[in-house]
C-alpha cells in the first residue's frame, strides 16, 4: 500500500512541477501521458512501473503515430530509458523533463519524417558520384536552430542555400503567428535570373501549400512565367474567338478527311456502276457485280469505322486540353483561404527540397526540344556571358550569337533556345503543343503573343513584305 501510496506522490509531485504535461490516465501500474508545444509536436508516452520500483527502473514506450515516426520513436524510447535507469528516484520527473527539453528545443520534431526522406534524397542524387571527382550535394541539420544547410551541385553547377523551419511548423497562419519556411541563398553560379526563378517558385509552393494545396496543385499554380494575356478565356470564348486556327493538327486532319471522303466517294460509284462481260454484247455478268457491290459495302464500313475511331481519339484529346485549361482557371481565380481557416495546412519541407533537387539536376543536363541540344552550356561562365550579352551593342555579331541561346521557361515548364523558341512561335502552324515527349502541353512565353490569330497576321505581314522585297530586286 505504501508502495502505491509513493508512486501516486511521485506522479502528482511531477505534475505539479510540469503542468503542461496532460495526463488522462493515472494508475500505481501505469500512467499514460502527452505533451505537446503546438498540435503538430504532440507525443503520447505510456511509463509502466515494474515489480520493486524504483530499484528496478520504469518502461518507456512512445506511441507512433503522425507526428512520431518509427525512427523517432526508437530514438525517444533509447534515450527516455536511459534516463530512468540512471535516476534511482524521481524517475517520472525525470523523463517528463528530457522529453520536456527535446520537443521545445528541437524544432525538427513536427517534420522528422520528412526530414529523413530529405536526407535519403540528397544522398541518393549523389549515388552515380560516389567515384567521380565530381562534389557531392550535402545536406547539414542543426535541430536546436531548426536550420538546414543545403548545398547541390551538378558537374559545374551548385546552389548553397538555408531553410529555416518555424516553431509553428507547418501551421503559419496569422493565429500561430508563425511564419513560412525561410528559403535563403547564400551562394550559386546560376545566373540572377534562373536563381530567381528557382526561389520564387520554392517559397510560393510553400506558402501555397500552407494554405491548405496539395503538393501536385500547389507545384502548378506556383508557376513563374506569367500567364499570356489571352489565355484565361473560358471554352465558350475560345470557341468563338478561334473557330478555325491554322495549326499543324488542323492541317493534317483535313487532308486526311479530304483523302478518306474520295475514298468513300470512289467505293460508292463502283458499288452503283455496273459490270458488263467481255463478248457477251453488253450483258451484266451479275455475279461479278454482285461481288464487287459486296466489297466495295464492306470497304466502306471498314474506313468508316477507322475514321469514327480516329475522330473519336481526337474529341478525346481536345477535351483533355480543355479540361486542362478549365483547371488553371479555376486555379488561378479561386480563393484557397477561406474566412475561418478551415483549411489544414500541408509539410512542405520535403516537397520544397524535393523540387531544388529536381531543379538543380534537371535543369543542368536539360535539352532544348527544338534542337535536342543542352540548354546550359557545360562552363558556368559562358552561361553568365550569354546573359550578359543581352546588354551588348546590338551590331556585336559575337554577343547576337550568343543571344540566341540565352534560355527561356515556357508556361509549360521546358526549357528552351531563345532562337528555338522564336521560330516554334512565329512560324507556322501555330498553337502548336510542346515537341517534348514527356510534356505534350501547349507553349507560350510573355515576350511571345498568345494570341493565335495575331501570329498568324504577323507571320502573313512578314511573308508579305519578303515578297515586295524579292519583286523589288528582281525589277532592278
Amino acid at each position: 500500500m505504501s508502495h502505491h501510496k509513493s508512486i501516486q506522490e511521485e506522479v502528482a509531485e511531477a505534475k505539479s512541477m510540469f503542468p503542461a504535461v496532460n495526463l488522462p490516465t493515472s494508475t500505481p501500474s501505469f500512467l499514460i501521458a502527452t505533451y505537446q508545444r503546438t498540435p503538430y509536436t504532440k507525443i503520447k508516452m505510456t511509463l509502466t512501473f515494474p515489480d520493486g520500483y524504483p530499484t528496478h527502473p520504469l518502461i518507456v514506450n512512445i506511441d507512433q503515430d503522425a507526428v512520431v515516426p518509427p525512427g523517432l520513436k526508437k530514438k525517444l524510447e533509447k534515450e527516455l530509458n536511459t534516463v530512468a535507469m540512471e535516476q534511482p528516484t524521481q524517475q517520472v520527473r525525470a523523463v517528463w523533463e528530457r522529453l520536456i527539453s527535446f520537443v521545445d528545443t528541437n524544432l525538427f520534431v513536427p517534420c522528422w519524417k520528412e526530414l529523413r526522406q530529405c536526407v535519403e534524397m540528397v544522398q541518393k542524387s549523389d549515388a552515380a558520384k560516389s567515384k567521380s571527382k565530381q562534389k557531392q550535394s550535402t545536406i547539414t541539420l542543426y535541430d536546436s536552430k531548426g536550420k538546414i544547410k543545403l548545398s547541390l551541385h551538378n558537374e559545374a553547377y551548385y546552389i548553397n542555400c538555408n531553410i529555416t523551419i518555424d516553431p509553428a511548423y507547418p501551421d503559419f497562419s496569422a493565429a500561430t503567428g508563425g511564419k513560412s519556411c525561410l528559403l535563403e541563398l547564400t551562394s550559386t553560379n546560376f545566373p540572377k535570373t534562373i536563381t530567381d526563378m528557382m526561389m520564387t517558385q520554392a517559397q510560393d509552393i510553400v506558402r501555397r501549400m500552407q494554405e491548405g494545396l496539395s503538393s501536385e496543385k500547389a507545384m502548378n499554380l506556383s508557376n513563374p512565367v506569367k500567364v499570356p494575356k489571352n489565355f484565361h478565356l473560358n471554352i465558350d470564348e475560345m470557341k468563338e474567338k478561334y473557330k478555325a486556327r491554322l495549326t499543324k493538327d488542323t492541317i493534317s486532319n483535313i487532308k486526311h478527311d479530304t483523302e478518306a471522303l474520295k475514298k468513300v466517294t470512289d467505293l460508292r460509284n463502283k458499288e452503283a456502276s455496273s459490270v458488263r462481260a467481255p463478248g457477251d454484247n453488253g450483258y451484266v455478268d451479275h455475279k461479278a457485280l454482285a461481288k464487287e457491290r459486296k466489297d466495295a459495302r464492306r470497304a466502306i464500313q471498314k474506313l468508316t469505322a477507322e475514321e469514327k475511331a480516329a475522330d473519336e481519339q481526337l474529341e478525346e484529346k481536345e477535351l483533355a486540353w480543355k479540361l486542362e485549361e478549365q483547371k488553371r482557371n479555376a486555379g488561378y481565380y479561386d480563393v484557397y483561404i477561406p474566412t475561418g481557416g478551415t483549411i489544414t495546412p500541408q509539410p512542405s519541407l520535403y516537397v520544397l527540397v524535393t523540387f531544388l533537387v529536381q531543379k538543380v539536376k534537371g535543369l543542368v543536363v536539360e535539352m532544348c526540344p527544338c534542337c535536342n541540344k543542352r540548354v546550359l552550356p557545360i562552363c558556368p561562365d559562358e552561361l553568365k556571358s550569354i546573359y550578359n550579352s543581352s546588354s551588348s551593342s546590338k551590331s556585336d555579331k559575337k554577343a547576337k550569337e550568343m543571344r540566341k541561346m540565352k534560355p527561356y521557361r515556357t508556361y509549360c515548364g521546358c526549357w528552351y533556345h531563345k532562337s528555338c523558341l522564336n521560330t516554334l512561335l512565329t512560324e507556322p502552324p501555330f498553337g502548336i503543343e510542346c515537341p517534348n515527349a514527356k510534356c505534350g502541353r501547349r507553349v507560350f512565353h510573355p515576350e511571345w503573343p498568345g494570341d493565335v490569330k495575331q501570329l498568324e497576321r504577323e507571320w502573313a505581314a512578314k511573308q508579305a513584305r519578303l515578297r515586295e522585297i524579292e519583286d523589288a530586286m528582281g525589277f532592278l
